[in-house]
């Protein structure tokens, strides 16, 4: 009889003390969490929208419930009562509906299908409720589905994965309730698609290009990423850096001649010693020591400090068995670095 009495009590209360409302701005933010769960291909871009006011209204009815607790005798308390339980409804219906996305993640039945999306614009959201709500969503159109943009609302990790025009995998899975959902764990940049696609649109980006030229290469396409190569080096005839980690990864690929053929044109166009070291290295690696060794030196002759080129010509030297020449490089290195004494004293 006392627990009864408790209870009756603690109900009337529960309204007065905004101990609902606090409760249901948990559960909206639990609700929003969920659906991102499981986040749903919409045709319409008002998820983010709603979640935000929603959650809007619930601190705004749990800020008049906790005013009506310090000044319970006012009389506009009675006009507002209605107006916070209507929030209260909307808020149940929220959470309603953020629980029947999750069972209908949860429910799939059929096995997922990959398919290829272009993303048409990327919009954040204006209020963000952090991991717990989404921080933006997708306009994308989905290939070998229904042609119509569709939205996709995510997370902030996933938000930052993607950007207009760019093409992603993503594996869609038939909800348990008939409702499509997208796994945003699975979702991935497509950069061969998406290079793709935007060269059919006549745009050359130089990071997509680099990107899908290392594709090329990890997949031993070495005759397909010399072509792409070739373009991309029109466009970015100084990436130095790009061409000569481009010819030592062809080269560790059991490729030689065609790292060679990489950097060739651009040391043939260009003074640079950095330049010059690398491609020398590379020829000596690939069997010409002596062509090697004259790119060290003119290395040397571009940037008389350039410690670089005095280490590979003393080790050079010293592999062939000229000791007087490597002696010689190693000298000029130390003066230049003498943390390389050691050399000497070999």
């Amino acid at each position: 009889m006392k627990l009864l009495g408790l209870f009756r009590k603690l109900i009337p209360n529960l309204f007065r003390w905004g101990i609902i409302s606090r409760w249901l701005l948990a559960l909206c933010v639990w609700a929003s969490s969920i659906q991102l769960a499981h986040p749903v291909l919409s045709p319409w871009p008002l998820t983010g929208t709603i979640t935000t006011i929603v959650v809007g209204l619930c601190l705004l009815v749990l800020a008049v419930r906790l005013a009506e607790r310090f000044s319970p005798n006012r009389q506009i308390w009675m006009i507002v009562r209605p107006f916070l339980h209507v929030g209260d409804f909307i808020a149940l219906v929220y959470i309603v509906f953020g629980v029947g996305l999750y069972l209908n993640g949860i429910l799939t039945t059929s096995p997922p299908q990959k398919h290829f999306a272009e993303v048409l614009t990327a919009t954040e959201e204006p209020i963000r409720l952090g991991p717990w709500g989404p921080a933006g969503h997708f306009q994308i159109v989905v290939q070998d589905a229904d042609a119509s943009p569709q939205f996709l609302f995510v997370d902030a990790m996933t938000f930052e994965r993607a950007l207009p025009g760019q093409g992603i995998s993503i594996v869609i899975y038939e909800g348990g309730l008939g409702v499509r959902w997208v796994d945003q764990n699975a979702m991935l940049p497509d950069y061969k698609k998406t290079m793709a696609t935007i060269m059919a649109q006549g745009i050359n980006d130089p990071m997509l290009m680099k990107r899908t030229i290392l594709d090329d290469l990890a997949e031993h396409q070495f005759q397909k990423a010399h072509r792409k190569a070739q373009q991309y080096f029109k466009g970015e005839p100084e990436d130095f850096s790009f061409a000569s980690s481009l010819a030592w990864a062809t080269f560790r690929a059991g490729q030689p001649a065609l790292g060679v053929q990489i950097l060739e044109p651009l040391v043939s166009t260009h003074d640079n010693y950095k330049l010059y070291c690398s491609f020398g290295a590379l020829v000596r690696d690939a069997g010409d020591t002596q062509r090697g060794l004259d790119y060290f030196k003119a290395a040397t002759r571009i940037d008389p400090h350039a410690t670089e080129a005095y280490y590979l010509l003393g080790h050079t030297y010293k592999n062939v068995g000229q000791q007087e020449e490597s002696r010689a490089a190693f000298t000029r290195l130390v003066e230049l670095e003498p943390r390389y004494s050691y050399l000497l004293q070999q």
